[in-house]
């Protein structure tokens, strides 16, 4: 008897405990607990169920934009694995580079990343690469102009994702004091404690750069692949040409650096998604006619990990936040007809398919390298840009651009 009323005292004792610890409440999305913070997530990272509520359904008076991606250029030959990991429907995949182009009412435009032309880095990496391309030249070739580009927000500043800043020398760059704080630390990181695989800049043998004052200098010496390469270090992937170009904009007056949610104008909101893939990534939410896109860049590397909850492209990933990111995309196309299926993914192999249905209207830019462009909503009256009989055979070309700044590659 005495042991059965010790036992029970001990079972009352334990649940008063984790009473004490675990709030019960936190484990329901209720208004009271909306504003808890997950853990690992910094205060202005963190955006409530009720906050993402709010934005999945703007103002009457938001306007609405019109989208497309274009393909910067397209990894060919990745180990599936080494993309998702908990996938690998087949040994290896060819993974596109997405920008978003997105229009305004009044004809400006905002683009969502901006692809690469870090080509000697590119082209000598440890996948071959396919289909590269000037955006400038893809902008025009699908009738837009690229002399309208206003602003240009990046998910994060990786050199295949923020790659063309400097051929838009008037636009605005958006990019979160995280990713720049991120830049910064791991650029002076100590070698001595791990021989320099953990550090910023990638694609250059590791001890070559030792200080900022070196990257200012043009100093460290470029070795051939694959000692070149960053091997998935935590923090690499923004080797010089990038970063000088992101810092041009910062010191140049031509950057708007911000620190969590962010509201650029009515119907288009910057979101964090920090941790998601680097420490300031950062979504973008488009008020459209067919409801609201969610641009993902990184964080939203491949759509069927967002419809079917798999981690992707994983190197750099806190993989909580990566979900509560794809979390974020749910919350904030709820009211949307396309639900989920409006993430935009920065790596969806299936993209340009009828398989990823917001881009099944794509096609081959004209003389572009075999780079593809999909149209994925209109608004205002815009036409149509898709060509009328337009060119859907898939091709690819791993020619090699000339090493020159001037965008003369053409065949």
């Amino acid at each position: 008897m005495r042991r059965r009323v010790l036992r029970a005292m001990v079972a009352v004792a334990a649940a008063v405990a984790l009473g004490a610890l675990v709030d019960p409440g936190t484990l329901r999305a209720d208004d009271k607990n909306d504003t808890k913070r997950p853990p690992q997530t910094e205060p202005q990272g963190f955006e409530s169920h009720n906050e993402l509520a709010r934005d999945a359904s703007p103002s009457k008076h938001a306007a609405q934009y019109s989208a497309w991606i274009v393909e910067s250029s397209r990894f060919m030959d990745v180990p599936f694995r080494s993309f998702m990991p908990d996938r690998g429907d087949r040994p290896t995949v060819n993974l596109p580079v997405n920008v978003g182009i997105i229009k305004a009412p009044n004809g400006d435009i905002t683009l969502y990343d901006s692809g690469w032309k870090q080509l000697s880095y590119i082209y000598d990496w440890q996948f071959p690469s396919c289909c590269w391309h000037p955006i400038r030249m893809q902008m025009t070739k699908i009738g837009l102009n690229p002399d309208n580009v206003k602003r240009i927000v990046v998910g994060h500043g990786h050199w295949d994702h923020s790659g063309q800043l400097s051929e838009f020398p008037n636009a605005i760059l958006y990019i979160q004091k995280e990713e720049l704080k991120q830049i910064d630390y791991f650029l002076s990181y100590p070698l001595q404690f791990n021989d320099g695989h953990i550090h910023a800049v990638n694609t250059v043998e590791r001890h070559s750069y030792s200080s900022r004052q070196d990257l200012v200098n043009g100093g460290g010496t470029q070795q051939p692949p694959p000692s070149q390469g960053c091997a998935r270090s935590p923090v690499c992937g923004y080797p010089p040409q990038t970063l000088q170009e992101i810092f041009g904009k910062v010191l140049g007056g031509k950057a708007q650096i911000v620190d969590g949610r962010h509201e650029i104008e009515d119907g288009l909101t910057i979101h964090p998604a920090f941790r998601g893939h680097t420490y300031g990534s950062q979504l973008l939410q488009v008020n459209t006619s067919i409801g609201q896109l969610v641009f993902g860049s990184d964080t939203y590397s491949s759509w069927e990990g967002i419809r079917d909850w798999n981690v992707a492209n994983i190197q750099q990933t806190d993989t909580i936040q990566q979900m509560l990111a794809y979390e974020k995309c749910y919350a904030l196309t709820s009211t949307s007809a396309g639900s989920f299926n409006n993430c935009i993914a920065a790596h969806e192999p299936k993209a340009y398919s009828t398989d990823y249905p917001i881009t099944q209207h794509w096609w081959n830019i004209p003389a572009g390298n075999c780079s593809r462009a999909a149209e994925l909503v209109l608004s205002n009256g815009e036409p149509s840009h898709v060509p009328l009989a337009p060119d859907r055979v898939y091709c690819e070309r791993r020619d090699f651009p000339p090493q020159h700044p001037v965008f003369t590659y053409e065949k």
